[in-house]
């Protein structure tokens, strides 16, 4: 099969990236591990796929695949990102009618947060796309909610919005106070004009070939495993939430928003399956259990996470329990910078991510040399 260069003058490396998102594999980490580990036509699954990086990157290589999150902002990349609109014409034609269907009260924000993030053009174009877009069972719409997503905020200049983070969503309260302190004013552009040359480069050099099924799920993914009668993996590759690190809804409340799918200010609720130890046990244990029943005869297990103590042993113990007579290896993958362990104050002398292998009976690639075996 041809070599994909994921740069961006061919499709893979146009969607390859699509959609930012705190906590992801790194495009060219995924490839290297799906392309050594899997055969041509093989078949991967990720339960936690955030943004949908392995069932891309199994589908931009010949590979198929199963995709599963719980977090509509990250199905909504995931699918886009996997299965696009195939006809560029048609989104920007559904771009028009947002655009004709704004009404007047559209562009009146509700709080101050509103007022601050985006101009009364930008705030309107925002409310018309929520009123309009069925992004959960129409292919064009759902294409054209993701592409807004993507800009909803970000840096200046790099978005719709405001000065704030990419990945992650701001806290309102001190955002504004952030903004008003440098009387720094949400930019006045034309959002319509912007989406469609986000749309118009995107769409550039077309979309990867989908011969090759990438199906993405949204969902808690152990009681979807448990239904699942489709076939059977050959490669698991997966990154689980990190305990008490991140918590989608808070992370994702702005574009929750956007889709309807959460208030127009946070409640900032703990998501109480990754800040209490017990339920995050539980939700590894269900998980796992449920991807046992699935996993071929000879397939392997990739699991990256965090080296904290308590995550990384709460993975090898529930991963030990579940493949008592395979062979499993470690493997800590330390950070050239900043991760997002280091930002949140790791004081474990393992910084970074830790990576688990439960590999099958065949032999296994030179490339696991530097493993050890627990």
């Amino acid at each position: 099969m041809e070599n994909l260069s994921w740069r961006y003058s061919n499709a893979p490396g146009r969607w390859a990236g699509f959609g930012p998102y705190y906590a992801m594999f790194p495009v060219n980490f995924a490839r290297k591990v799906v392309e050594s580990l899997t055969p041509l036509g093989g078949s991967v699954l990720d339960p936690f796929c955030g943004r949908g990086t392995a069932p891309f990157v199994a589908q931009a290589t010949g590979r198929i695949s199963l995709g599963i999150d719980r977090n509509p902002v990250a199905w909504v990349f995931s699918k886009v990102k996997t299965t696009p609109e195939p006809r560029q014409d048609l989104l920007l034609n559904r771009l028009c009618e947002l655009k004709h269907d704004m009404q007047p009260e559209d562009s009146i924000p509700e709080n101050e947060f509103q007022e601050w993030a985006w101009s009364d053009k930008v705030l309107g174009f925002l409310n018309s796309a929520r009123r309009n877009l069925d992004w959960q069972l129409n292919t064009t719409d759902r294409t054209l909610m993701g592409f807004i997503l993507v800009s909803l905020h970000a840096k200046l200049g790099d978005g719709i919005s405001n000065q704030m983070q990419k990945a992650r969503a701001v806290g309102p309260s001190y955002a504004v106070r952030w903004w008003k302190s440098r009387n720094l004013h949400p930019p006045q552009l034309d959002p319509f004009e912007y989406i469609q040359n986000r749309i118009n480069w995107r769409y550039r050099h077309g979309i990867i070939n989908h011969n090759h099924k990438a199906e993405i799920l949204l969902g808690d993914s152990a009681k979807i495993l448990s239904r699942y009668k489709k076939r059977k993996f050959d490669l698991v590759f997966t990154s689980p939430p990190y305990f008490s690190i991140t918590d989608y809804r808070q992370d994702s409340w702005i574009r929750l928003w956007l889709l309807n799918e959460g208030p127009s200010l946070p409640d900032w609720k703990k998501d109480s399956q990754v800040s209490k130890r017990d339920s995050y046990a539980k939700l590894l244990a269900n998980v796992f259990s449920a991807i046992k029943r699935l996993l071929q005869t000879n397939g392997l297990v990739w699991v990256r996470t965090d080296a904290r103590e308590f995550t990384r042993e709460t993975t090898q113990e529930i991963i030990r329990s579940l493949w008592p007579r395979r062979h499993v290896y470690l493997r800590y993958d330390l950070p050239k910078k900043n991760t997002q362990t280091a930002h949140f104050g790791n004081p474990y002398s393992k910084s970074g991510e830790v990576d688990f292998l439960i590999p099958g009976r065949k032999p296994l690639p030179c490339f696991l040399s530097d493993w050890q075996r627990l």
